[in-house]
This record gives C-alpha cells, sequence and structure tokens, in this order.
C-alpha cells in the first residue's frame, strides 16, 4: 500500500474526526462540508471517499489535503472481489494508515452505515451517525443495509439531521439523542453545538469506561446508561457563586443531576484567580475581599476551603498624601495638620456636616455625614470615574451609608467573618463542583446547547435583560478594564489598596500579595479602569433603570421552572457573601416546593 503523505502527529488531546462517506469530497453537502472543514483549526481531519475499483492488482490509498487541511483519503482495490473481500481489504488498509499516521484519539463520524463492515475492529472516543437530511424509516431502508443500519444505531453515541426530524423514524429507532439541525440556519452556530455535542459524548463514554473498568469490552459499545446520564433536572447558566452554590446543594442535597454552563473558560465567575507566568495568585477581575456577618453563609463555604484571616485596609490618595479610608480620626489629623482626639473629631464631623431633610442621591448622603470639603476631596471623583456620573445623579442606594469613625481603626470592614480562602477562590470553587451528579461544560452560551441537551428546570445567573432577548431595551451596567503587571519587587505600595479619587484615570490600584499571604520576591498588581461597555459588573441603580428591571421581573415571574438568581438576573450590586445567601434562599424555596408537591 502506497500512502502520499504524512502527517505529524498532534500534542493536543483533541480527539481527531475521521469521516466515512458514500460520496466524494466534492459532492458532499455543503453544510457538512463546511462543518468539517472547520474542524480542521482544531485538529486533524480525514474524510475517506467511497472506494474506486480500478485494473490495479493491489489495493491502495490515495491521499490529498484541501486548502482548509483537511485529508482526502481514496481507497482504490482490484475489480471483481467479493463484498467479504472489499471489506477485508479495506479494513487491512486502513489499519495500516491510522498506525502509520498516529491516528489513535478519534471519532468516527459516519455518512453511511455500510462502512461499519470494515471499521468494527477500531477504537474510537464517540461515533457519531449523520443522516444527512431525513431519519431513515424501515421501509426507506434496503433490505441489503437494514442489518447496518440497525447496527448503527446499537453503536452510534449522537444521531445528527440537517432538516426536520422524521417522527416515524424517530419512533422506530428509539435513539436517545437524535438532534436536527436546520437547513437554512446559521452554519457556524450549527458547528458549535455540535462541538459541544461532541465533545459531551466522549465525556460521558470516559466516565462510563470508568465505572465499568472491571468489564472486558468487545469492539465500540454506546454506554447503556448514556441516555440517564445527558437528563439533567436542572441547567444552570453560570459558573459564579450563585450558579455554584444551586449547583452544589441541588446535587448534593437533593440527589439532582445538574449541568452548569459558562460563556468563559473557568469557572468562579469574577472570583477567579489563578496563578500568572511568574507564579503570583493573582484576581483577574480584581480583587475580592471576603466579609460577611452571616455565621450561616461562613459556615456553609467552609465546607470548601480552609481561611486565611485577613483584615482589609485602604489608603485614599488626596492631596497628595495617603490617607485611610474609610475617614478616622488618623484621616483628619494627617489632611488638616490638626491633633484632635476621639471626642474632638465627633465635634468636627458635626460641625462640618451639612443635614439634609431629604435623601434622594449620593451626594445627599455624603454631604450630610462629612461634608463638601471631604466629599469632593474623597468621593466625588471616585465616584464619577466608576459610575461615569456624578454623585448627584445617583441614587441614595449607590452609597447608602459613609463610615467615618472616631477612633484609628483603618479597617475598611467590620463584619464578624473577614477571611481570604487559603488557596484561592478557584479551588474552593472546584470543590464545590466536585460532585458525581454535576456537569460542568465551559467556552458554553447556554443557549447553544438549551434545545439539543436534555433539561427539566434552569437556574438563571445571567443578565435578565439578556435572558429576554432585550423586550424593554437594555439595562445599563458599568464596567470596568484591568490592568494587570508584575513589577520586580518584593512590595510596590503601602496598602493592599490604594483609591485615586482626583487625578489619575484609574480608580484603585490592588496588589495581590497582600490579601494571599503569598511570599514571593516579585508582586502583582492591577490597575481598574472604569467604563461604559465591556463585562456588565455594576447595575446603575437610577430610578428608571429600576422602572426596565421592573418589567423584566414581571416577565421573570411569569416563567415556570426558571428561577433567577445572582447580581445580573436580579439587577442588585451583591457582594460576595450576598450573592451565597440569596442563592441558599432559592434553594431552600425550590426544595420546600419540591416537598409539598412530592406530598
Amino acid at each position: 500500500m502506497a500512502i502520499d503523505c504524512s502527517f505529524t502527529t498532534l500534542t493536543s488531546e483533541t480527539p481527531e474526526i475521521v469521516c466515512l462517506s458514500n460520496l466524494r469530497w466534492n459532492s458532499v453537502h455543503p453544510r457538512l462540508k463546511h462543518i468539517l472543514s472547520r474542524c480542521t483549526s482544531q485538529r486533524r481531519v480525514f474524510f475517506i471517499e467511497e472506494v474506486i475499483f480500478t485494473d490495479q492488482l493491489m489495493g491502495r490509498l490515495d491521499v490529498r489535503q484541501d486548502r482548509s487541511g483537511l485529508v482526502i483519503v481514496i481507497p482504490s482495490l482490484p475489480k471483481r472481489l467479493s463484498e467479504e473481500e472489499v471489506n477485508a481489504d479495506l479494513q487491512k488498509l486502513l489499519n495500516a494508515f491510522f498506525q502509520e499516521n498516529h491516528l489513535d484519539n478519534y471519532i468516527f463520524w459516519y455518512c453511511t452505515s455500510k462502512a461499519i463492515a470494515f471499521t468494527r475492529n477500531l477504537q474510537p472516543q464517540a461515533v457519531i451517525y449523520d443522516c444527512m437530511d431525513e431519519l431513515p424509516t424501515i421501509k426507506s431502508i434496503p433490505p441489503a443495509l437494514q442489518e447496518y443500519e440497525s447496527e448503527m444505531f446499537s453503536i452510534t453515541d449522537l444521531v445528527f439531521i440537517i432538516g426536520e426530524q422524521s417522527s416515524q423514524a424517530i419512533q422506530v429507532h428509539q435513539h436517545p439523542n437524535i438532534y436536527a439541525f436546520p437547513i437554512s440556519g446559521d452554519c457556524d452556530r450549527t458547528w458549535h453545538t455540535m462541538m459541544k455535542l461532541i465533545d459531551f459524548a466522549i465525556a460521558a463514554r470516559q466516565n462510563e469506561d470508568k465505572s465499568h473498568s472491571h468489564q472486558v469490552i468487545q469492539g465500540y459499545k454506546a454506554p447503556e446508561t448514556l441516555k440517564t446520564d445527558w437528563q439533567f433536572d436542572y441547567l444552570i447558566v453560570g459558573a459564579g457563586f450563585s450558579g455554584s452554590v444551586m449547583a452544589e446543594r441541588l446535587a448534593r442535597q437533593c440527589g439532582k443531576k445538574v449541568l452548569v454552563v459558562d460563556k468563559r473558560n473557568h469557572i468562579g465567575g469574577n472570583a477567579y484567580d489563578y496563578y500568572n507566568h511568574d507564579g503570583i495568585l493573582v484576581h483577574k477581575y480584581g480583587p475580592h475581599i471576603f466579609h460577611t456577618d452571616s455565621q450561616e453563609v461562613f459556615e456553609y463555604l467552609s465546607q470548601f476551603t480552609q481561611w486565611r484571616p485577613y483584615e482589609h485596609r485602604v489608603l485614599s490618595s488626596v492631596d497628595g498624601q495617603m490617607l485611610p479610608l474609610p475617614i478616622n480620626l488618623d484621616t483628619i489629623n494627617q489632611l488638616y495638620g490638626m491633633n484632635l482626639n476621639s471626642f474632638e473629631v465627633d465635634e468636627f464631623f458635626k460641625c462640618i456636616a451639612e443635614p439634609k431633610e431629604y435623601l434622594r442621591t449620593s451626594e445627599d448622603v455624603i454631604v450630610s455625614k462629612v461634608g463638601k470639603d471631604l466629599y469632593k476631596k474623597f468621593y466625588q471623583g471616585y465616584t464619577r470615574k466608576k459610575w461615569g456620573l456624578d454623585p448627584s445623579e445617583l441614587d441614595k442606594s449607590v452609597i447608602s451609608k459613609v463610615f467615618t469613625r472616631t477612633n484609628r481603626d483603618n479597617r475598611y470592614f467590620t463584619d464578624t467573618y473577614q477571611a481570604i480562602p487559603l488557596h484561592g477562590y478557584t479551588r474552593m470553587f472546584e470543590k464545590m463542583l466536585d460532585h458525581p451528579n454535576i456537569k460542568v461544560m465551559l467556552n458554553t452560551d447556554y443557549r447553544e446547547i438549551q434545545q439539543v441537551i436534555p433539561w427539566r428546570e434552569m437556574v438563571y445567573t445571567g443578565a435578565i435583560d439578556e435572558f429576554f432577548d432585550y423586550r424593554y431595551g437594555k439595562l445599563p451596567y458599568r464596567s470596568i478594564h484591568f490592568q494587570h503587571e508584575t513589577h520586580n519587587t518584593s512590595v510596590f505600595q503601602p496598602a493592599p489598596v490604594i483609591n485615586y479619587p482626583n487625578e489619575h484615570l484609574y480608580t484603585r490600584v490592588t496588589e495581590f500579595k497582600y490579601l494571599t499571604g503569598q511570599k514571593h520576591h516579585k508582586t502583582s498588581i492591577v490597575y481598574e479602569f472604569p467604563q461604559a461597555e465591556g463585562e456588565p459588573y455594576y447595575p446603575v441603580p437610577r430610578p428608571e433603570n429600576h422602572e426596565i428591571y421592573k418589567k423584566y421581573k414581571a416577565l421573570a415571574d411569569a416563567m415556570l421552572g426558571v428561577y433567577f438568581v445572582g447580581r445580573l438576573a436580579t439587577y442588585k450590586y451583591y457582594n460576595m457573601d450576598q450573592c451565597v445567601a440569596q442563592a441558599l434562599y432559592v434553594y431552600q424555596q425550590i426544595k420546600s416546593v419540591k416537598v409539598v408537591n412530592s406530598n
């Protein structure tokens, strides 16, 4: 056998694709051609055409590549061979081809069930049957192919159709994983969905192999439990605090099967942390300082992490000085060059405060507490940068309270529990989601899979306006651009966080080693630049925005089987502990309803 070209082995664990067809590559359905060609950006793809019969004495495989890099394999065999001899020769040719080209991690994408006859001996990671158009019914299958067709449906993990499903065919075949894709739909979206389904089928097979490792598997066979594994009680959108808490409780406490999907390539939401190239643990989306007065929340999270006690401290760059925030005795004495004691500074606050009869805006809240001068120095510029609005334009709820202290307590928070997960937030989330009933799909928009992977109820933690396709318009959010830097020094600044309320484009700078307690000869910091566009971080609390949200909430309340949980889904600026508390509350509601219904 002569092979015209060889291919280097990929180091990626992504399975390669071997498509077996009864057509020539140039005659393939345009949809399949687009999908397989696009797959070449991630892996090697081999398209094995129907055999050609010639006057040659020996069988051979001719190999070429198209512009996308897809490998086209054309088998040639001598004429006058019996069907049994044809299949035997094809099996030998393919065995040699797989060995020479290091094909040992692959999936089979069958476009013809006849190819089973010469591939039974091979071991794919998953099996796809692409029916191209309609599912075949018993009457439409030629008698010579009926056995192949029956065998195909017994071994395949996924059945793909381009076009409408035939209810008669589905009823006949009774396969648990038949997925129909529209003829005129978005090719890229079809490709994306198919790839997610394939990844999931491979994971299901691997899990089945682990749980039945004592069995000897002859050939390849679809797992008997695949249908059960793919039926989820809950689809949870978002792998941050709200989604992860809901997933953990539903799986561990109620025995529910849960699928968690997230658009990002990681779990943990905005609390995600990781070790950068220099080995420093950093928070990708800015500092996350855990603090709470809730014993229930703290004890719940303590199941998944040890804690590093940590009391947060912040300085504010004002008039060329680094001053403690919240404003305390030292702040006033340093700023104004005074030497007041606790009693005197209390009188000082009373003198400068400008009480207002009605507190409507954030400016009203601040000025009524600390007066105009401290308002301008510490709050006005910072708020303008963070929100893109003057405090006089923001609802009072943005800054509901302004804390001042008459002593030297320079802790930013005074909550009962203040700590950072000892090994980081991501490790905590990993333990939270480590349960056999929980499956996680990353890099996934839930809309790509919600129609193809069965689920009963949904927990949605994304933006509520996006869920309803912006029916009443977009809800405004503020975003942040994070600029991470690593410096060749052990310490960069005199405090974990320094606020810059006036002269700089950024609002604050965080040095992570203060938070994590990590020892390292270098240090890593992050600058925060607020912006209007980008990832939604902060709901903008203005009356007109609340009115829009109320319309979306009315839609959400009218939905059965969908629970809206978390900051984006409820358009509220929750702290981490509040996200956990709300998720635990919603879980208890779900649990109590299920108990009532079961009785």
